[in-house]
């Protein structure tokens, strides 16, 4: 994925099933139902992935957006240098798919910002983040 591009939506919802009936109808998005408060879909083609949830109130928070970047710490600095910021409650994880944090842009607004390490997800001894930082054909 290329840094800068939108690679996570989170949809805020009431009821999981009404919403996935809905983006499924509409856009033909497909939903995996593995989850009680939250169920991940894809948009098909090249588009981005992302969830509808009822883990967050709806309305006022809206819609997340989630931006590929190429390092979580540099894009988190500069959003401050900027005059954003980052979130009060702690809204950064890290999985096998990648890393990521919630930041604030100057008016608020909040957005998510993730570095993947998809392409490595089937051999988690060859990612960047394995053990002491180097791959193992590295050391």
């Amino acid at each position: 994925m290329r840094a800068g591009s939108i690679v996570f939506v989170e949809i805020p919802v009431r009821d999981l099933t009404r919403a996935a009936n809905f983006y499924a109808s509409l856009f033909g998005w497909s939903f995996e139902h593995d989850e009680t408060d939250r169920w991940f879909f894809t948009t098909g083609g090249s588009g981005p992935m992302g969830r509808i949830t009822v883990g967050r109130p709806i309305g006022g928070d809206g819609i997340r957006v989630t931006v590929a970047v190429d390092d979580i710490a540099a894009v988190a600095r500069r959003a401050i240098a900027l005059g954003g910021g980052t979130t009060d409650a702690d809204n950064t994880g890290r999985s096998d798919i990648g890393e990521w944090t919630v930041l604030v842009d100057p008016d608020g607004n909040r957005f998510g910002i993730f570095h993947g390490t998809t392409g490595d997800r089937r051999d988690p001894e060859r990612r960047s983040d394995a053990r002491d930082g180097e791959p193992d054909d590295a050391q």
